[in-house]
């Protein structure tokens, strides 16, 4: 069924390098809710390989209306100045309206590695996209918040 909505997508389906990716970010939608399952610490490689899962992901999943994503973070939040110029870069790229969430949370525990220090660097990120984006450290918290972010359902 080439036209079905994919149950998840993942960077690990995707191989564009010669290099080994570093970390793995698992997608799945919920709803009017995009999950991203991110264990790090992730390198240029993995990010690239996030643009086109994320990419064919949403492609196949064709999401109607405002729509919104939590990235939970496991692990490790941690990634180089390239790492993070890169997904900058995927961040500001042009893209059709639906595959543009109208909020965006970060899960990120205490326990998570550099998530003080990247913290930082996520809401510079999502500031220069102008997209509403806030960190939270429970899933409960973030679903909470995107989910009041979204516009009612139209009236049909």
């Amino acid at each position: 069924m080439p036209n079905a909505t994919p149950a998840i997508g993942s960077t690990a389906q995707v191989n564009i390098s010669p290099f080994n990716q570093h970390g793995v970010i698992d997608i799945r939608m919920e709803g009017r809710v995009i999950h991203y399952q991110a264990t790090g610490p992730f390198n240029t490689e993995l990010l690239d390989s996030l643009a086109i899962a994320q990419r064919d992901f949403l492609l196949a999943a064709k999401p109607q209306g405002a729509w919104v994503s939590i990235a939970t973070i496991c692990i490790s939040a941690m990634t180089s100045p390239d790492g993070i110029a890169r997904y900058a870069a995927i961040m500001a790229a042009p893209k059709p309206d639906f595959m543009i969430p109208v909020a965006t949370a970060f899960v990120m525990g205490p326990d998570v590695e550099g998530n003080i220090i990247m913290a930082q660097h996520y809401r510079k990120i999502y500031r220069d996209i102008r997209r509403p984006f806030q960190i939270f450290a429970t899933l409960p918290e973030a679903q909470a918040w995107v989910l009041a972010q979204l516009p009612p359902p139209a009236a049909g």
